[in-house]
């Protein structure tokens, strides 16, 4: 029930990386050789690298593998194995042990130490995890390896998406041009408190290690950070970024600002694709808050405005109803003055100043709740900081596609 989904150009390749895929019913036996749900991303160089992580207490082992691997060899990454369909989460002793399984196997069909192997699982949290059938296929993902092949890796880390989800860039610095090619994957279970369900991005920009650590959280924050399905965060949330440029011989970069330029309108592409395809999902909604004390309380409140069931079955019900979205402003734990809020629907006036706007009508606020995607706009008059946040309906589908999930 993707909405408005665009139609995406190809891809670019990455200096320095190849990508490949492997059939290996990850999560059936039965689904070996009908869907790709292993993918390999190999760099011909050491890269430096940075991961921004989930904060769910409940973190499955290839979260803590790599923070571990990123701490000690952030300027050595070579590889990211990723499989969908098991989240390899909530198996005890055996999760940290297949878990190296699997980063064995990828760092063998990558043809590199497996200290310099990140890895990323998703899909259903406790159930065994298939190490036997990932070794078995792995060989299809070396042997499928090209740089251009980021299009049918975006297809393999897919769960319940309906689509897959890629972004590509370039950006001039001092005369020479750079990639950024990243791919996504989510649709359910998406309330990320770091980055998104599993994401990759690689480029050839020469950033240093420590520059990518900082920048990555700040893109995040104003990408990832800033989408909500259903208000749920996973296990397995990762974000990782790959620079091959210094390993290709390039100076590093001294001013990094038009490279994060360029990677946060990347992420949040990705991010509003997320949004797009979320389960159940019919409407796409931008919430735009303004007039905050700070950045981070701008935030606060549209995700809490986001993540509200009454608001997201309003925005499905095409029921304007404010009462519901000032509700939540109340209760985003954010210091506000209730006099000074004012809330728009695209251009219509709803509330001013801490009062209903007295040419407002409600089957004009319906009007636009009926559209596929329209703006809330939320003005809280407590300064000049705002941050935007992007979400969608809760549907009866939202409901069948999780009470089947494992069935």
């Amino acid at each position: 029930m993707a909405v408005n989904a665009p139609e995406l150009s190809p891809p670019l390749p990455v200096p320095g990386f190849k990508v490949g895929t492997a059939s290996c019913g990850v999560k059936s036996p039965n689904l070996k050789g009908r869907r790709q749900d292993v993918t390999l991303i190999v760099a011909d160089v050491p890269c430096h690298a940075a991961g921004v992580f989930t904060n769910n207490r409940f973190r499955a082992a290839c979260v803590r593998h790599g923070e571990a691997t990123l701490a000690s060899h952030s300027e050595s990454i070579r590889a990211i194995v990723a499989n969908a369909g098991n989240a390899n989460a909530g198996l005890g002793e055996m999760e940290t042990v297949w878990g190296r399984e699997l980063i064995e196997t990828g760092a063998a069909a990558a043809n590199v130490s497996a200290d310099v192997v990140l890895s990323a699982s998703t899909g259903v949290i406790g159930t065994p995890f298939p190490i036997e059938r990932i070794r078995d296929g792995m060989h299809e993902a070396s042997e499928s390896l090209h740089d251009d092949n980021w299009e049918a890796a975006a297809h393999a880390i897919r769960t319940t998406d309906t689509f897959p989800k890629w972004s590509s860039a370039q950006v001039q610095i001092d005369g020479k041009t750079y990639t950024l090619t990243g791919i996504a994957k989510g649709s359910g279970m998406i309330h990320p408190n770091m980055a998104t369900m599993l994401g990759f991005v690689a480029t050839d920009a020469p950033v240093a290690a420590a520059d990518l650590k900082t920048m990555l959280k700040r893109v995040a924050n104003r990408s990832f950070n800033c989408i909500s399905v259903d208000g749920d965060t996973s296990t397995n949330d990762t974000l990782y970024l790959l620079s091959s440029g210094i390993g290709l011989g390039y100076a590093p970069l001294a001013d990094t600002t038009l490279f994060e330029q360029a990677l946060t309108e990347l992420c949040i592409e990705l991010a509003q694709l997320i949004v797009r395809d979320g389960e159940g999902v019919s409407k796409f909604v931008t919430i735009e808050v303004t007039g905050a004390a700070s950045e981070n309380d701008a935030r606060t409140v549209g995700r809490a405005i986001a993540v509200s069931p009454l608001v997201k079955t309003a925005f499905a019900g095409n029921d304007a109803n404010w009462g519901r979205i000032l509700s939540a402003v109340g209760n985003a734990g954010v210091a506000i003055d209730t006099n000074g809020i004012t809330l728009s629907a695209d251009d219509v006036l709803m509330f001013e100043n801490g009062n209903l706007h007295p040419d407002y009508r409600d089957a004009m606020g319906m009007a636009v709740f009926a559209n596929p995607e329209f703006t809330i706009t939320l003005d809280l008059g407590m300064g000049s900081e705002a941050a935007t946040i992007w979400t969608g309906d809760l549907t009866h589908e939202y409901i069948t596609i999780n009470a089947e999930y494992r069935t």
